[in-house]
């Protein structure tokens, strides 16, 4: 076998503002949260869950781990080598929500509202709303089931 030598490129590579220090997370030390990302009380944040700034979670959601929820699109800016600005989107999560283990939240186009009572699937891609009271799941995530009261009740027995 022939060693092959490699070339320095001339292209210098732009540094870019991702190799920040983590901020520090209550929730999980594992798990990079925006500082500017608003999360209610009463909330469970699994370890290697990502969390941008411009996301609202609301009391007792349970996000499991490996979870991600961007509120960006960087891929035109990436394409166009920065001639095109970013995306960025707002996320709301519910109240009494659960997000199953590496679940994706990627908005696309619009802002993405996940309602109150929700059961989103685990390994789900979420790209549009899903409205209270549902069990989604799947790539794109589809509502399979609403949940309502005699749901609830059949389950406590």
């Amino acid at each position: 076998m022939r060693k092959v030598a490699v070339q320095a490129t001339t292209n210098k590579i732009k540094q870019h503002k991702y190799n920040q220090p983590l901020p520090p997370n209550p929730y999980n030390p594992l798990s990079w949260i925006s500082p500017e990302a608003v999360i209610g009380e009463n909330c469970w944040i699994g370890a290697f869950v990502y969390i941008g700034p411009n996301v609202t979670i609301d009391d007792n959601v349970s996000i499991a781990n490996g979870c991600l929820i961007y509120d960006h699109d960087t891929s035109w800016y990436r394409a166009s080598e920065g001639r095109i600005q970013a995306e960025h989107y707002h996320v709301k999560i519910g109240r009494c929500t659960e997000i199953g283990s590496n679940t994706v939240v990627l908005p696309g186009a619009k802002d993405v509202t996940i309602g109150d009572h929700c059961i989103v699937g685990a390994l789900s891609l979420v790209k549009k709303d899903i409205p209270a009271y549902s069990v989604a799941v799947g790539c794109p995530a589809r509502v399979i089931r609403h949940i309502d009261e005699d749901v609830i009740l059949e389950r406590m027995k």
